[in-house]
């Protein structure tokens, strides 16, 4: 029963730091928020100071990000169960998140939230 336990825990220790390494560096703009999301989030989807788009630590043109949206779409079974992070970089341009924005609503995804952060928070 020990080894099981310590095997669960080597597990989760493992995952949760690919969770992390899968973190493309983003400058975040500073504005209050949510601390938490409502869920962890099906998808995070990064956006570079120069518009470029990146999922899974993976640079990937327009696309290529609306084919894997709608891949979580369709492993979720309609747009409700899908629920997204978007993390724009303060200095990107709006016509990058606008232009992702028009396509999730297109697609019904509603459930999506753009990551901020606090004052002396790290990005």
């Amino acid at each position: 029963m020990i080894d099981v336990v310590l095997q669960l825990i080597i597990f989760f220790m493992f995952t949760s730091q690919f969770g992390q390494i899968s973190r493309t560096p983003v400058d975040l703009p500073v504005e209050k928020g949510e601390q938490t999301p409502e869920t962890n989030p099906s998808l995070v989807i990064d956006i570079t100071r120069e518009g470029a788009y990146i999922v899974d630590a993976r640079p990937l043109a327009f696309d290529r990000v609306i084919a894997v949206v709608e891949r979580e779409i369709k492993r979720h079974g309609g747009p409700e169960g899908v629920v997204l992070l978007i993390r724009p970089d303060k200095n990107a341009t709006a016509s990058a998140l606008n232009r992702l924005a028009d396509e999730l609503a297109r697609l019904g995804v509603r459930r999506w939230s753009l990551a901020t952060r606090t004052e002396g928070s790290g990005g």
